[in-house]
This record gives structure tokens, C-alpha cells and sequence, in this order.
């Protein structure tokens, strides 16, 4: 009886103890099952964040290819309207040109007229029998004061203007008559106003911004630089006791290499992709455009923005190390420098001065024979 009793106590123990490693089992089962579900959910995430991410980034991409192809458009649009702008100016000055010339030869017609009437009244003068010979020096002082002020007003003609002049004020000079001499201070005055002029080869300029338009093709643009980061302290060391130090360097060399964290403090410029580079030449090539028609225009304003903004864009966008860009920016400096604009004189203050001269001899001359008849 007493044995039974064992057995059925040891029997209990034994029932006990496999009860208490089953439930000492559970936990740990339920612990992976929960592990394994953050990892999952952990992946499910990190991948709906990159798809998310990435179509995201595709939409952006989407975005700004399409701003691209509008800004593309655009700038196919104001060059068309600037190719049509210069050919209407350029048909304008042709236009202008022409009729310049029908005036030319109006004038060479009027001056031969003019050379007639004047040797028929030194005919007549000499039939008069007037006490001064030297008067048709002055007549043709005059004449020759007369066509200065045509070539400044009409053709701009600086030079010729000024040796019309110098040559009316040696005629002058030869007549010895002091009653000319504020004649001829007014004649010095209008040289040294048209001295200071500026001379101005419009069609030179224009030429020289064609040029450098052409030019833009040639040009580097400039490569990517990343600016240097200072590299921590590696370097192990020989001496067996510093093995501490070794291995915490040879740790943080590993991190470091894994998965690399630096500061940049510095901007860094991208490379230009082949479609915004191409848009960057043509928008290069619009501003020496621009430039150009300011010049046919004589638009100092617009002239210098348009050579300042190019010389902007090289500048930045191009490598100024290369000889083509050190080239057409000295010429694009040069050019800005150039005065496009002046204003000529309409008249000549000496013409309205000699022809009143001639006028009141005449008068004395006549009124001195009518007095001595």
C-alpha cells in the first residue's frame, strides 16, 4: 500500500514538472512569432517608402521635363521674333539707306546747280566791277560750310565734315579781312564740337556680336568639382601596447567605410545634363542676339544688359580656364565698353553766320556803287 502511494506521488511529480517546462516554453515560442512580425511589417514598409519615394521622384522628373520642353518653346519663340525683328530692321535700314542715297544724289544735283548760279553771280560781280576780287573766296567758304552741315546731318560724316570746315576756314584766312574774324571763331567752335563726337562703325559691331554667336558652339562648359574633405586620423600604430587604440581606429575605419557621413559645407555645382546645356547655348547665343539689334537700334540700355548677362553665363557655366572663353570674354568686356549712341548737330552755327556775312557785303557793296554813280 505504501508502495502505491510512491508511485502515484513520483507520478504527480513527474505530470508537474513537464507541465511547468511546457508553459516555460510558450513565451519564448510567442516572442519569435512577434519578432518575425515586426520584421515583416518593418519590410513591408521600408519598400512601400522606396516605391512611394520612387514614384514620387518620377513625378518630379515628370514635371520638370515638361517646364524644359515649355521653356524650349519659348525660347524658339522669342528667337523667331527676334530673327523677324532684325530682318524688318535690317529691310528698315535698307530702306533708310536707299533713300539716303536718292537724297545724295538730289543734293549732288542741287550742288551742281548750285556751282552754275555761283559762277554766274562771280560773272556778275566781275561785270559789276567790284572793288573787293576776293570776294568768291567767301562764296565759296560758304558753299563749303553748306555741304559740311549736309554730310554731318544726313550721313554722320564726321571726318569729311571737319575737313570742309578747315578748308572754309583757310579761305578765310587768305582774305586777311579782320571784319571775318568772328566768322571764323564760330567755324573753330563748330570743329571742336564735332572733334568730340564719337566714331561709331555700327555695321563693325554688329559684325563683331555675329561672330561671337558663332562662337558659343565652341565653347567648354565647365566639369564637375567636388571641393576636398579632410580626412580623419587612421593610421595604426607598431607598438604592441597601443593595441587598444589599434583596434578602436581599425573599428572606426570599418563604420566609416560602411556607411560614410560627410559635411559639406561648400556648394557643388552638378554637371549640366546634354538638353539644359543645349538650352544654355541657345539662351547664350539669344543674348548676343539681343545684343546685336541694340546696336541696329542704337539702345545703349539694352545693349549693355544683353553683353552682361552673356558675360554672366560664361562666367558660370563655362570653363574660363579654356582659351575660347578667355577670348570671347575680353571681347565681349571690350565691346561693352563701346558707346553705341550720340546725337549730330542738325546745323552748323557758321552757316547761318557766313550767309548773313555775304548777305550784308552785298548790301554794302551795292549801296557803295549806287553812291559813287
Amino acid at each position: 500500500m505504501t508502495d502505491k502511494k510512491n508511485s502515484s506521488q513520483s507520478a504527480n511529480t513527474k505530470t508537474t514538472n513537464n507541465g511547468s517546462t511546457a508553459t516555460e516554453g510558450k513565451p519564448a515560442s510567442k516572442a519569435g512569432v512577434v519578432t518575425g512580425a515586426v520584421a515583416i511589417l518593418l519590410t513591408l514598409g521600408l519598400g512601400a517608402g522606396l516605391y512611394y519615394h520612387s514614384h514620387q521622384q518620377h513625378q518630379l522628373q515628370q514635371q520638370v521635363l515638361s517646364k524644359l520642353q515649355a521653356q524650349l518653346q519659348d525660347q524658339k519663340d522669342i528667337q523667331q521674333s527676334l530673327r523677324l525683328q532684325l530682318s524688318a530692321d535690317k529691310q528698315i535700314v535698307a530702306s533708310q539707306l536707299t533713300k539716303t542715297t536718292q537724297q545724295l544724289t538730289k543734293i549732288q544735283s542741287s550742288e551742281e546747280l548750285t556751282a552754275a548760279q555761283l559762277e554766274t553771280v562771280q560773272l556778275a560781280i566781275a561785270n559789276l566791277k567790284m572793288r573787293n576780287p576776293n570776294e568768291w573766296m567767301l562764296a565759296e567758304a560758304e558753299y563749303l560750310i553748306r555741304i559740311a552741315g549736309r554730310k554731318i546731318a544726313l550721313e554722320q560724316d564726321i571726318d569729311t565734315s571737319l575737313a570742309l570746315l578747315s578748308s572754309a576756314s583757310r579761305r578765310l584766312t587768305q582774305l586777311n579781312d579782320p571784319s571775318l574774324l568772328p566768322l571764323r571763331k564760330v567755324i573753330e567752335q563748330d570743329i571742336t564740337t564735332l572733334s568730340k563726337l564719337p566714331r561709331i562703325d555700327h555695321d563693325g559691331l554688329a559684325l563683331k556680336l555675329a561672330i561671337q554667336a558663332e562662337e558659343v558652339d565652341n565653347l567648354a562648359l565647365a566639369g564637375f568639382t567636388r571641393p576636398e574633405v579632410v580626412a580623419s586620423e587612421t593610421q595604426l600604430s607598431s607598438d604592441s601596447a597601443d593595441w587598444k587604440a589599434n583596434l578602436t581606429k581599425s573599428w572606426k575605419s570599418f563604420s566609416d567605410n560602411f556607411i560614410t557621413i560627410r559635411r559639406q559645407d561648400n556648394s557643388v555645382d552638378a554637371l549640366l545634363s546634354p538638353q539644359t546645356a543645349w538650352y544654355l547655348t541657345e539662351n547664350l547665343k539669344t543674348q548676343l542676339l539681343q545684343a546685336e539689334l541694340a546696336v541696329h537700334r542704337q539702345d545703349q540700355a539694352k545693349f549693355k544688359q544683353a553683353l552682361k548677362t552673356a558675360k554672366a553665363w560664361i562666367k558660370r557655366y563655362y570653363d574660363v580656364n579654356q582659351p575660347a572663353t578667355k577670348s570671347m570674354l575680353t571681347s565681349l568686356d571690350s565691346l561693352s565698353n563701346v558707346i553705341i549712341t550720340t546725337t549730330y548737330p542738325t546745323k552748323l552755327n557758321s552757316a547761318a553766320l557766313i550767309q548773313t556775312t555775304i548777305r550784308d557785303r552785298k548790301i554794302n557793296a551795292l549801296t557803295n556803287n549806287t553812291g559813287a554813280e
